[in-house]
């Protein structure tokens, strides 16, 4: 229903891994943590949100209608195989 795919990213990867998800997956907002956005690096046009910091109130809390194909993505796990890359 929010018209993205979920991409976890664990804090205690090597930098250089998670840099390479976050630019390989082409997230374009990237929700965290307030203590790990300074050790988080995004590519440009990356917005990252502060969980802590989202103000919702006043944001319905309605239903949204279901919107979602089978096409549509809603998660991508990175794996490593036997290259080492994720």
């Amino acid at each position: 229903k929010a018209g993205a795919a979920y991409v976890p990213l664990d804090p205690h990867y090597p930098a250089e891994r998670l840099s390479y998800m976050i630019e390989d997956s082409g997230i374009t907002l990237l929700l965290t943590q307030q203590h790990l956005i300074d050790s988080l690096s995004a590519r440009d046009g990356v917005q990252m949100l502060s969980l802590e910091s989202l103000q919702l109130d006043g944001v319905s809390d309605a239903n949204l209608p279901a919107l979602a194909t089978p096409d549509n993505l809603a998660y991508v796990i990175y794996t490593s195989g036997p290259t080492g890359t994720p």
